[in-house]
């Protein structure tokens, strides 16, 4: 039994030589890197308005055995989730096929049911279809484009669409873990719905800051759709110390002229590593020619604004931007906790590295040609508990350490420990850093670690 396309010609073009020039129209011949991930969230409203976000997101997901589509109820009200009986979806591109045996399966392990009724009339599901059939099968292609897909000839691709109803997050989590092997996974989600413009980028950048802090206590069901789904792969990824990695965000008062009743939309994949790995392998020199070109704008008093910023760095993050001369030290100022984008951060510490730090003239035109320039990016700083300064010393190797005693307050990054390997002169030095004596002992004082990825040119050299 086939589930017909009942969206065509109105959420997308039902032609399908249509469907397909839109669809390649979103594509992004330089998305950024070329990292493929078994996971991605995806908006799902009609395709003049979301479609390039989906489309960001989607040209980074995996082809695997399975594709299961997560994607939130409109109409319905039940418990737990729901799957079809229909073997096949239709869509202007073709049918795919569905994996009944999947299906099964999970109806044996998981809170479920089975129904093709909740599926009728759901768009949630539907539109994300041609976008799969367009990375994975398309239609028209160029010569480099054949041969890059000749491996995925005879390859079927089969879903195991999911509708969401009233939902503990965790059995969707629980559903990734149990067929990640072998499957890779959409959530489908807008976010914020029917606020005025402002409204909707306050809301969506907080909840984006969530999904890429992995803070999923903080959700509010206002703030997504398909917020279960969105939980329940952010829940999975914080377990594997996996990281979401923002594609694209805005909003549709951004593509059309109603400002006062907008709707959210935001993609992302998942990264299986730590954050600052990726940052590290994908956007180290682009960081670093950033901070140069912040510098050689303002010494030059002009303001310097990078162009095609990678969403990735729009995230919140902090950094210290690092100079120096013939290995001597010539500046450095940075931030311990994000509270801006992280290629803002980059840029003004850089800037205020050059031309703020107190402990240095600015910097002269005569000497930009010297300077080596740094960039570390940090992690968000976690508390140490620790019973006596002897438990504390055990615990700051090899982190970059926060001390805060009341008013006064230090850091060194992890890059200290190389000038200073001694746990001991590591801590008394950070200790007069922030005004106190060496041998300056309290139980109020207030020990924070931190990771830090250090770019340098020598570091991108010797990659």
């Amino acid at each position: 039994m086939n589930k017909t396309a009942e969206f065509a010609g109105t959420f997308y073009p039902a032609e399908s030589e249509n469907l397909t020039e839109l669809l390649n129209s979103f594509k992004n011949t330089d998305c950024g890197n070329d990292y493929k991930s078994k996971a991605v969230i995806v908006p799902h409203a009609g395709y003049v308005y979301s479609g390039h976000a989906a489309m960001t997101a989607f040209e980074h997901l995996d082809a695997s055995e399975n594709i299961f589509i997560i994607a939130p109820s409109h109409h319905y009200v039940f418990s737990d989730i729901a799957m079809p009986e229909y073997t096949f979806f239709d869509t202007p591109l073709g049918s795919i096929e569905v994996n009944n045996r999947i299906i099964k399966e999970i109806a044996e392990k998981y809170p479920s049911i089975i129904t093709n009724d909740f599926f009728e009339g759901e768009h949630s599901i539907e539109v994300q279809l041609p976008f799969l059939q367009n990375i994975f099968f398309p239609q028209k292609q160029s010569a480099v484009e054949f041969m890059k897909n000749l491996k995925k000839l005879g390859k079927k691709l089969r879903i195991v669409p999911i509708l969401v109803g009233k939902c503990d997050y965790r059995l969707i989590s629980d559903i990734i873990a149990e067929y990640w092997e072998n499957s890779s996974f959409v959530i489908s989600s807008d976010l914020s719905h029917y606020y005025t413009f402002e409204q909707c980028r306050q809301i969506d950048t907080y909840t984006a800051s969530i999904i890429e802090k992995g803070k999923i206590q903080s959700f509010e069901q206002a703030q997504a759709c398909g917020l279960c789904g969105i939980m329940g792969l952010v829940d999975f990824a914080n377990k594997q110390n996996f990281s979401m990695v923002r594609a694209e965000m805005y909003n549709s008062g951004d593509i059309s002229s109603d400002k006062e009743r907008v709707v959210g939309y935001g993609s992302w994949y998942l990264y299986e590593g730590q954050k600052n790995n990726f940052i590290e392998k994908y956007y180290a020199k682009y960081l670093l020619e950033t901070a140069r070109q912040s510098i050689l704008f303002a010494i030059n008093e002009e303001e310097f604004i990078p162009y095609h910023i990678p969403p990735a760095l729009l995230e919140i993050g902090a950094s210290f931007v690092t100079l120096k001369i013939n290995g001597e030290l010539r500046g450095c100022i940075g931030s311990i906790y994000p509270i801006k984008p992280l290629i803002l951060d980059v840029i003004d510490n850089a800037k205020n590295s050059a031309f703020q730090d107190p402990r240095f003239e600015p910097l002269t035109m005569d000497e930009i040609e010297n300077i080596d320039v740094s960039v570390s990016v940090l992690s968000t700083p976690e508390r140490i508990n620790y019973k006596d300064e002897r438990d504390l010393l055990s615990k700051i190797y090899p982190y970059g350490i926060i001390l805060v005693e009341k008013t006064r307050r230090a850091v060194y990054l992890p890059i200290v420990w190389e000038q200073l390997p001694d746990r001991e002169i590591f801590l008394n030095s950070l200790k007069e850093k922030a005004g106190l004596p060496p041998r300056y002992f309290s139980k109020s004082l207030e020990a924070y670690k931190f990771e830090a990825l250090y770019i340098s040119q020598d570091t991108i050299n010797s990659d």
